[in-house]
This record gives structure tokens, sequence and C-alpha cells, in this order.
């Protein structure tokens, strides 16, 4: 019995070491004009060795109006560890998604009515940091949407993962796990 609930234990701590929320601060360039936003949530999660980005609730704000464009979602993609960090490159067409956010209808959004948009992601992180570049190519509007994100996710520690309390959530957390279950 002991043995499952080991097992069990090390699967939970696996999943929650590969999700990350950043808040992030935005920068969106569109026709040299910059609008710029606070608290974006940012979401990386890995799932059988690849990775998804998740911008929720993307909005565009310039002179006092908001344009709610939607999720992008990025998913299934490889990353290359290096240099202490994560890097995904991402370069296709994606369908952006209604948000969720409650301030708007699922109509409000504008992402979409656009169908497939080329869509150039270069994301950088760690456990603890992220930057990412977007640039969304608007073909029909002949101009590109460029996206700026810099997050940071709150260290990890006591019951958020950090079993050890060593600063990191890492193997050595389910290793602790294991030891406490099987010596108890």
């Amino acid at each position: 019995m002991k043995h499952f609930i080991a097992i069990l234990a090390a699967a939970c701590c696996t999943l929650a070491i590969n999700a990350t929320t950043y808040s992030s601060h935005l920068k969106v360039v569109v026709n040299g004009i910059v609008s710029e936003q606070d608290e974006v949530q940012v979401e990386v999660t890995q799932t059988d060795g690849l990775y998804n980005l998740s911008l929720k609730n993307f909005c565009l704000s310039a002179e006092g109006i908001t344009m709610p464009v939607g999720n992008i979602e990025v998913t299934g993609v490889e990353g290359v560890d290096e240099y202490g960090y994560t890097t995904i490159l991402f370069k296709a067409p994606i369908a952006i998604v209604p948000g969720d956010d409650p301030a708007y209808q699922e109509s409000d959004w504008i992402g979409p009515m656009l169908g497939d948009v080329p869509l150039d992601l270069t994301a950088r992180f760690t456990d603890t940091a992220l930057n990412a570049n977007i640039d969304i190519e608007l073909a029909i509007m002949g101009q590109t949407i460029g996206v700026s994100l810099f997050g940071v996710a709150p260290a990890a520690s006591g019951l958020n993962g950090d079993v050890n309390k060593d600063g990191e959530v890492n193997i050595a957390d389910i290793n602790s796990v294991i030891d406490i279950i099987l010596n108890n």
C-alpha cells in the first residue's frame, strides 16, 4: 500500500512541476503605436516533453479604448534547454479563440473572426522568469502586431511543491515525498 501511495504522490508532484503561471508585463506595438499592460497571465505547461504556452484574454488597448482579441494558445512545441533556460520556437498559423474574461461576451472577442493568423513565437523561460515575443501577421490589414512579454512566477515553496525546501521544485522533491511515505 505504501508503494501505491508513493507512486500516486510522485505522479501528483510531477503534474505540479509541469505548469507555471507567469504574471507578465505586456507591450504591444501596432503601426508604431505602443500600448502596455501589467498583470497579464501567461501559462507554460509541459506534457510528454512538449511545451504549451497560453496567453489568456489578450486585449489591445490604445488611447483609452480596449479591444478584446482572445486567447493565444500554442501547443506541442519542442523545447531546447541550454544556458539555464528553455527556449521554444513556433511559427505557423493559429486560430485565436474567445477569451473567458467575464467583462466581455463571447461575441466581443475579435480574434476568432480573423480565422487562422500566421504567428511567430520565441519564448525563453525558467521556473521563475519568462521572456517572450509574438508577432501576429494580419495580412488583410497589411500589418504585424508585435507582442512582448516579460513575466515572473512566484518562487515555489512549502505546499507549492518545494517539499525539501531547497528553493526549487524538481525531482528531488518527489524523492522527498517518497521517503516521507516509505519511512512513516
